[in-house]
């Protein structure tokens, strides 16, 4: 049994990975990427919440082996639904041969540990899971020597915890994307701050109450630290560094489930709760400042806004924009200048940050403003520009270049359609 279950724990570690990694390539915008993780923590707690109950009442259909087998074809249903899901765009595969199978191994290590936010983020990390190894056991603690309640509290409180993290689940998608590492603090204060709670009242209501806190603090925390992980890592390293991550978390669980045991012998049942307790609410406030930092460094790439205006950059997912975006090429022209002109090569494609420009396409003139875009028809169909664009006023612009534009529209199915309805219903409107 103890092996079967380090296969479990082996799996487990390899699956959140590749599944947050995933999320990025299919959420098309930070909003959507904060729901689905969302979703994400709300399956997670329903789990946590019926998984206990079910199996209890499977046990007591049938037997133990009945449990098992439900369990084992729900995995397979699982599996069986997400063989059907799909990435479109480019994704950058990694070659073993080419790059060595120690450096794919130790990448996300390398990524971790060399970037300080980054660093950050994962030592609270493996300072919350190793706060929950210790709960899990601090939870037996109450139930047999503090409550006096025996096996049946062990439930509940498991419970407890699954039913808060529902609530916070749901909370926890309106989060904002620009304060992703605040509500990560705060969500830790709350993380802790209920178990110390749980040491002076002897009382399995209050107990249950202050695990639901703890359950809706974990909620809110996964949603916010995995959003903002996806934030300030890089898409080609992502998986790796993730999965150094749940191997830390993993361990860290380990590492508390042993030392509360030897924690309680040393100072005690009830001051056990206290130090256990206090350790995220303590870390947090030592570095809140930098978390606060973090927020303030990685805000939603400039120019992502205005890509959700254009039609054929829209449809692909947000990592696949993020990489669009953080190829815009600002720039400012002033009035009366000649952005492009009619006859010319295109090279560039265009959207308007804010100003005027006037667009003659073969003496048809057309004003655009903040969120409008042109230049794409040049590059879709390769031919020189149709229209002579001026700036009416003092003009802020984005380009694209020719070969980022192509590999973003020509690389998913929805934006290719889009940019070929786009260009058909302008050369029309233009009499081409």
């Amino acid at each position: 049994m103890f092996v079967f279950a380090g296969f479990v724990g082996i799996a487990a570690t390899l699956i959140r990975p590749a599944h947050q990694a995933l999320l990025p390539m299919l959420a098309r915008t930070p909003r959507e990427l904060i729901a689905s993780n969302g979703a994400t923590s709300t399956v997670g707690s329903i789990g946590v919440l019926t998984g206990p109950l079910l199996t209890a009442l499977l046990v007591e259909a049938g037997d133990v082996r009945l449990a098992f087998a439900v369990g084992s074809a729900a995995f397979v249903v699982a599996a069986a639904q997400l063989a059907r899901v799909t990435v479109e765009g480019r994704l950058e595969l990694v070659d073993p041969a080419v790059v060595g199978t120690h450096d794919l191994l130790v990448s996300g290590w390398r990524a971790i540990t060399r970037k300080p936010r980054t660093r950050l983020v994962v030592t609270l990390i493996g300072a919350q899971t190793f706060v929950r190894g210790c709960l899990n056991v601090l939870i037996v603690v109450a139930a047999y020597r503090i409550l006096d309640a025996g096996a049946a509290a062990v439930g509940y409180m498991t419970a407890a915890i699954g039913a808060g993290g529902l609530i916070g689940a749901v909370y926890a998608t309106t989060l904002e994307a620009r304060k992703l590492a605040a509500w990560f603090g705060i969500a830790l204060v709350f993380w802790g701050a209920p178990i110390v709670l749980m040491a002076p009242r002897p009382y399995l209501s209050l107990t249950l109450v202050v695990l639901a806190v703890v359950g809706a603090a974990n909620s809110v925390e996964d949603v916010a630290v995995v959003t903002l992980m996806q934030r300030i890592v890089p898409d080609e390293i992502l998986t790796r560094v993730l999965g150094a991550v749940w191997g830390l978390a993993m361990g860290c669980i380990a590492l508390g489930s042993i030392a509360a045991p030897a924690l309680v012998d040393l100072v005690g049942r009830r001051a056990a709760f206290v130090v256990v307790g206090s350790i995220p609410p303590l870390l947090t406030l030592l570095v809140y400042r930098r978390l606060v930092e973090i927020d303030r460094t990685v805000a939603p790439a400039v120019g992502l806004e205005l890509l959700e205006g254009v039609p054929m950059l829209a449809p692909p997912s947000l990592a696949a924009k993020e990489r669009v975006a953080a190829r815009l090429v600002p720039l400012t022209v002033g009035r009366g200048e000649i952005v492009v002109r009619s006859g010319e090569a295109g090279d560039r494609f265009y959207i308007v940050a804010d100003g005027e420009l006037d667009i003659d396409a073969a003496g048809r003139h057309v004003t655009a403003h903040r969120a409008d875009y042109f230049g794409e028809i040049a590059l879709l169909r390769d031919v020189p520009r149709t229209a002579t664009v001026k700036a009416l006023a003092d003009t802020h612009l984005y380009a694209l270049q020719r070969n980022d534009f192509l590999a973003a529209v020509t690389g998913h199915s929805a934006a290719r359609a889009a940019g070929e309805t786009v260009t058909a219903a302008r050369l029309a409107r233009n009499g081409a």
